[in-house]
């Protein structure tokens, strides 16, 4: 009888198969009881989905239709012509523009500093685990607080921003108060802010890697840097690809830095879509009009985030 040989990973899958499909097939496959109290326990959070989100993406394009007030008074169908407006108005194309360069500038920063943050800290240790935590708590912060606290550090004139620069001899920048500025200066804050989540997401990616694939092919004497880019970054693509979606979906909804840091200013710098679209239903007083702007938005992250998984999923 020949022996055919295998290599241990191989081996210890074959072992631990076995006896799940004998179980399985025992057990006759799941039990409809089974299964029933699994769509019991998924009921609640299916009849939010539905109510909070599809029902309420369905009122959203309803409302994009019709001409109308909060403080009530005539309801007037106008069909496609809020996104006529739309189409023409400099206000919201400027707003498109700017949360497009601000999705752009995140998700390029972001998603590389997060993956060099995890390789650097994909170690066990007191320290590295402390290091984790401190980069990852501006990520449960308050985005009101962090906000609030970056207005104080760019402040023009007695800033920790500029403090810092005089230290080095540099002038002091305007930051903000700047329309050159504010959108970089906007960036460079929410990279702080968020960075520590797409470190967390690298770092589950990599502990999920088995160390025999590294090992085999350091054995076949590939350096560190061939190691992680033939072997560690393409296992990394589905990673890489849920920290890119989840990125430049966050980089859409931006708000709070707008409202709270900028006013959208200055000169339409940091406008970004949700600002505008709060402005104009609130501030402005036209919400059919912001329904079509949220409709347009919905649609620029559905093209761009579908666009985004082909891109990397054709490479997995």
């Amino acid at each position: 009888m020949s022996v055919v040989d295998e290599s241990p990973l191989a081996a210890a899958g074959r072992a631990l198969n076995r006896p799940i499909r004998r179980t399985w097939t025992a057990r006759g496959g799941v039990h409809r009881g089974d299964a029933r109290y699994g769509l019991l326990f998924l009921l609640p959070f299916c009849a939010a989905l539905i109510v909070f989100q599809y029902v309420a993406i369905g009122l959203m394009i309803r409302n994009s239709l019709f001409s109308y007030s909060f403080l009530g008074g005539t309801t007037k169908f106008v069909g496609v012509g809020n996104y006529t407006t739309l189409v023409h108005d400099p206000l919201a194309i400027q707003s498109i523009e700017v949360t497009v360069l601000f999705a752009l500038g995140s998700v390029l920063l972001q998603v590389p500093l997060g993956l060099a943050l995890a390789i650097l800290l994909n170690r066990p240790g007191l320290s590295t685990t402390a290091l984790r935590a401190i980069i990852f708590s501006p990520v449960v912060s308050s985005v009101v607080v962090v906000t609030t606290m970056w207005t104080f550090i760019y402040a023009p004139s007695g800033g920790l921003a500029n403090s810092i620069l005089a230290v080095f001899g540099i002038a002091p920048l305007k930051f903000i108060t700047s329309s050159n500025e504010a959108l970089a200066s906007v960036i460079v804050m929410t990279l702080w802010e968020e960075v520590g989540f797409s470190m967390v997401l690298f770092l589950a990616g990599l502990q999920a890697i088995p160390r025999d694939y590294e090992e085999v092919a350091a054995l076949d004497g590939a350096g560190a840097l061939q190691r992680f880019w033939y072997v560690v970054l393409p296992l990394l693509r589905r990673t890489t690809l849920l920290v890119v979606v989840t990125t430049t979906v966050f980089s859409f909804q931006a708000f709070a830095q707008a409202e709270i840091m900028t006013n959208g200013g200055p000169n339409g710098s940091t406008n970004f879509m949700v600002f505008n679209i709060y402005e104009e239903a609130f501030t402005l007083g036209d919400p059919g009009y912001a329904s079509a702007l949220s409709v347009v938005l919905l649609l620029i992250v559905l093209v761009v985030s579908l666009t985004q998984m082909r891109a990397i999923r054709s490479r997995v």
